[in-house]
């Protein structure tokens, strides 16, 4: 089942960085560009929405 809250959000924060970086002249479009930058911003947001998510929900279970 698509969690369609969870992907709004990713979905705005993308948007964002994205309007960030095209603001800023740094989206592959002149020499300072760096598209692994840009993977890693975005990279980072997604995780900190599914840490944030999983703490909401009491985290993982682990043994030990």
């Amino acid at each position: 089942m698509v969690n369609y809250i969870l992907l709004y959000k990713i979905r705005r924060i993308v948007k964002k960085i994205l309007k960030d970086k095209i603001a800023d002249d740094e989206i592959a479009t002149t020499p300072k560009s760096c598209i692994g930058c840009l993977a890693d911003d975005i990279s980072w947001e997604v995780y900190y929405l599914f840490k944030e998510k999983e703490d909401k929900a009491g985290g993982p279970q682990h043994d030990g």
